[in-house]
């Protein structure tokens, strides 16, 4: 039956590394836990420096509360009541970091925040050519800021941008040029938030196809960067990642032969999500994958590799630990080849 493994000792030599050389870069380390949202992680991320954690959803919050870190920046706009009063509860746990790309998104934390009798302290999201969300860079991000900053409840400390639509620019130079334009498009919001007396000490940036070259520019303060702990292909084949191993493993079986060239295993779209990036097959140098279905993948298989048996194992590096792991309910925890624990994932 497939297994979703996840080497521990692996992904704690990854954070080190990440970690390591964000503090190399004279930055502070606000990973992001939307492909993991687990506690224990958490944990481990703090023991190697996080000053705080970065979260798609109030769920993800909570578990991060639970897990004691220091601070969690929200990366996601919040705009009904329930949602917000949450929030406004877990301000006594963690120090809380909301986002808004609009007056309407201040507006409504005010509003909690008046009624909650609590303080919500609010990066603005600034567009930087990813066209996702964000306001515009500058004048519309300063005139956002200084108009959230008057409401009760609200506190304006900083700005965000991710340079996602970046990350796989294949040639190095090219990459930290596009890279740099978009990072001085934050520069130059943050000096027009001091121009207007608004307070703009974080400059949140940075994943994990893209840290190295980010933490290089003197406005950011901060990086995102946390999937890059579970080494994924995705990182390392597509956006220059280096340094990291493949620590999120699928263990998978052959059930079928029935070609010399070809077996077929127990796993497929419904354990592995191959979209963004194909899992790698780790123990078969000369095995290929030719297709994946809801259940099944097809390898063709050449040189060593036809030696399969029908029962045999073969180790999947699931490609984009992002898309993949919240289709499992648990993670089969592993220290090298011992089994250590079980752990389930956080869904909401």
């Amino acid at each position: 039956m497939p297994e979703l493994r996840l080497q521990l000792d692996v992904m704690e030599r990854n954070a080190a590394r990440m970690a390591n050389a964000i503090r190399a870069l004279g930055k502070d380390w606000r990973p992001h836990v939307k492909s993991h949202s687990h506690p224990e992680i958490a944990a481990i991320l703090k023991r190697h420096g996080a000053c705080g954690a970065t979260c798609a959803t109030i769920g993800e919050v909570e578990a991060m509360a639970d897990a004691e870190m220091a601070s969690a920046l929200l990366a996601h706009m919040v705009v009904n009541e329930s949602d917000l009063n949450r929030l406004a509860s877990l301000t006594q746990k963690i120090s809380l970091l909301l986002t808004i790309d609009h007056f309407v998104h201040a507006e409504r934390i005010s509003e909690t925040a008046q009624r909650e009798g609590v303080e919500f302290r609010v990066l603005v999201d600034v567009n930087i050519g990813m066209n996702r969300t964000g306001v515009r860079p500058r004048v519309d991000a300063v005139r956002l800021a200084a108009a959230a900053h008057k409401l009760p409840g609200v506190s304006v400390c900083g700005i965000m941008g991710y340079e996602g639509h970046l990350l796989r620019i294949p040639d190095e130079a090219e990459k930290q040029k596009s890279i740099f334009e978009s990072m001085n498009a934050l520069e130059q919001t943050r000096d027009a938030f001091h121009q207007q007396d608004v307070p703009c000490d974080i400059v949140s940036a940075g994943g994990s196809g893209s840290f190295w070259i980010t933490g290089q520019h003197p406005a950011v303060t901060e990086l995102q960067a946390g999937g890059g702990i579970f080494g994924d292909p995705f990182y390392t084949e597509q956006c220059g990642l280096t340094d990291v191993e493949p620590a999120l493993i699928m263990k998978a079986d052959v059930v079928s032969r029935p070609a010399l060239d070809r077996a077929v295993l127990n796993v497929g779209r419904k354990e592995i999500n191959p979209v963004l990036q194909e899992p790698r097959i780790l123990n078969l140098p000369d095995a290929v994958i030719a297709s994946m279905s809801a259940e099944h993948t097809v390898l063709n298989v050449d040189g060593e590799s036809r030696d399969l048996r029908i029962g045999d194992t073969v180790e999947l590096a699931v490609g984009y630990a992002d898309h993949s792991l919240l289709m499992h309910r648990r993670i089969q925890v592993y220290d090298g080849s011992a089994h250590v624990d079980t752990w389930s994932v956080v869904r909401e």
